[in-house]
């Protein structure tokens, strides 16, 4: 399958091209300026792998939660491909895409992403006979108190290590039925 995937939600730019043989994987690390690099790492990628935009059989974009900014990012991007080439958009939590690397074997992991103030975005998520069970749905929460919760036998997934696996990313992905309709999921409540 020929396929993007793409991800600015973190400090993080994660990009993911294929071809359906080869893969053009990016991950830089950033602050604030994903804007700056994400069409040229994505012309990079396609000149890699011989592609054109419209060659692409499906666009996959993290939704967040995540940076206001980022997010508006990649999906604009997305977006952007999907409708002007007529591609299926997919989205996906942008935990699930920090934490695909590791959803492939059995246990239970809390993937967070940084917010601000204190606060992270977090996911609870168990693996099991490679189903995958959401504990807890993307949420917004104090750090220190989200940690302290977390029981022995749940893997911390945080900004130090993260890890990506395609096919996981592919397999969560939902189809959009309306390009126009999705937004990006902020999940932040204002703060005093």
């Amino acid at each position: 399958m020929k396929y993007i995937i793409l991800d600015t939600s973190s400090n993080y730019l994660y990009l993911s091209i294929s071809n359906g043989k080869e893969t053009f994987t990016r991950l830089i690390e950033g602050k604030n300026n994903h804007s700056e690099k994400i069409m040229d790492e994505i012309a990079v990628g396609l000149s890699e792998l011989e592609m054109e935009v419209s060659d692409l059989e499906r666009v996959i974009c993290g939704i967040g939660p995540g940076s206001y900014t980022g997010l508006r990012v990649s999906l604009t991007v997305c977006k952007m491909f999907s409708w002007m080439k007529n591609i299926p958009l997919y989205a996906i939590s942008s935990l699930d895409i920090l934490g695909s690397g590791y959803l492939t074997s059995d246990g239970k992991y809390a993937i967070t992403n940084v917010a601000k103030r204190d606060y992270i975005y977090s996911k609870i998520i168990e693996v099991k006979d490679k189903s995958l069970k959401v504990i807890q749905d993307d949420k917004f929460v104090l750090k220190e108190e989200f940690i302290n919760s977390l029981g022995k036998d749940i893997t911390l997934i945080d900004d130090a290590n993260y890890k990506f696996n395609d096919e996981v990313v592919i397999q969560n992905s939902k189809v959009v039925s309306n390009i126009h309709d999705l937004t990006p999921n902020y999940l932040r409540e204002a703060l005093s």
